[in-house]
C-alpha cells in the first residue's frame, strides 16, 4: 500500500517534509515517512500542520507513557502487572482492526505513529508486532462479494442506526453517529465505498448496546460480518515499521491493528527482558 507514496526524509528540510506529507494526506488520505528524525519538536511541528493535536489520554500525568509531550502517547511494552490497569497495547499479543476513539463524540480525523524503537524483530513472521492497515471501503467491497444475500440490508442498518456505546476506560461524551457514516474530510481523488467506520477493538460493547434498540440483533449481525471481514488477512495490508518510520492515517477511512508482539522474554541467563519497542502515537482533530 505504501510502495508508491513512501517519503525518505534523509537530507530534507522540515518544510520540505511538511509539504510532502500534507500533499500525500490530501491525495491518498495516508502518508508514510522513513528516516524521520527522532525529535519531539519536529514531530509535533509536522503534525500541527495537519490539524489540532488532541491531548493524550492522561496529559500532565507522571506516568512515563504520557510524559514526553502533552499530545504524545508513548506505546511501549511492559511486563505483566500484578496490580493496576494494563493497557492492551502494552501486553503480548495482537490488536484487532479498529478505528481510533470509535466511541467518542470528538474523534480524531488523523492518527500518527512514529516508531521510536522497533524493538525485537527476530521472531518468525507475524510475531514481530507487524503493523496492519485496512481501508474501510475495501472491507465493504469484500462484504458485497462474500455476503450478497445480506449486503443491501447490512449497508442499510450500518448507515441508518445511530448507536452510542461507552469507552472501556475513559469518561467522555459518546458519539451518536451510525457505525458507518460520511467521512469528515473530502477525498481529492474519489474512491468507491468511501465510508468512515466506528469499529472498537472490543465489539462486545456494541453487542451490549444493541440489546437496547429495536432491530439491534440484526444490526449486530452486520457489525460482526464487518469485523470478521476487516480482520481477514486477505483484506489487510501488513507493513513492518523501522525506527524513524512515521505513518499518518485518515482515521475515518482506515482501520489499523497489529500482529502478535512478544512483550517479555527470558534470556539465556534466566533474566527477564522487556521488548524496547516504543511508538509515539498522536491523535489529530
Amino acid at each position: 500500500m505504501f510502495e508508491n507514496l513512501t517519503l525518505d526524509c534523509t537530507g530534507l528540510t522540515p518544510d520540505q517534509i511538511e509539504q510532502a506529507t500534507i500533499a500525500s494526506v490530501a491525495e491518498h488520505r495516508l502518508a508514510y515517512l522513513r528516516n524521520f528524525p527522532l525529535d519531539v519538536d519536529q514531530y509535533i511541528g509536522l503534525l500541527s500542520r495537519l490539524g489540532e493535536l488532541c491531548p493524550n489520554y492522561a496529559a500532565g500525568s507522571t506516568n512515563a507513557a504520557y510524559a514526553l509531550h502533552p499530545a504524545i502517547n508513548i506505546v511501549r511494552c511492559r511486563a505483566p502487572q500484578s496490580e493496576g490497569v494494563e493497557r492492551v497495547q502494552e501486553k503480548s499479543g495482537s490488536l484487532p482492526m479498529h478505528s481510533g476513539r470509535s466511541f467518542a463524540r470528538r474523534r480524531p480525523l488523523h492518527l500518527a505513529m512514529l516508531m521510536a524503537d522497533a524493538g525485537w524483530q527476530d521472531f518468525e513472521r507475524g510475531f514481530n508486532g507487524e503493523s496492519l492497515i485496512v481501508r474501510w471501503g475495501d472491507v465493504l467491497r469484500e462484504m458485497r462479494v462474500r455476503y450478497p444475500e445480506h449486503w443491501v440490508e447490512d449497508l442499510r442498518v450500518l448507515t441508518g442506526y445511530a448507536m452510542s456505546f461507552p469507552a472501556s476506560h475513559l469518561d467522555e461524551d459518546p458519539s451518536e453517529l451510525p457505525f458507518l457514516y460520511v467521512p469528515g474530510t473530502p477525498r481529492r481523488t474519489p474512491a468507491l465505498d468511501d465510508y468512515a467506520a466506528r469499529l472498537p477493538q472490543d465489539v462486545g460493547r456494541l453487542h451490549k448496546a444493541a440489546e437496547s434498540i429495536k432491530g439491534g440483533e440484526r444490526w449486530f449481525e452486520a457489525v460482526d460480518r464487518f469485523k470478521d471481514t476487516a480482520n481477514d488477512p486477505a483484506v489487510q495490508q501488513v507493513y513492518v515499521m523501522a525506527a524513524g518510520d512515521v505513518v499518518v492515517i485518515d482515521n475515518d477511512r482506515y482501520g489499523h491493528g497489529r500482529q502478535e508482539v512478544v512483550a517479555v522474554r527470558t534470556d539465556a541467563d534466566g533474566a527477564q527482558s522487556v521488548n524496547p519497542r516504543a511508538i509515539w502515537s498522536v491523535n489529530i482533530e
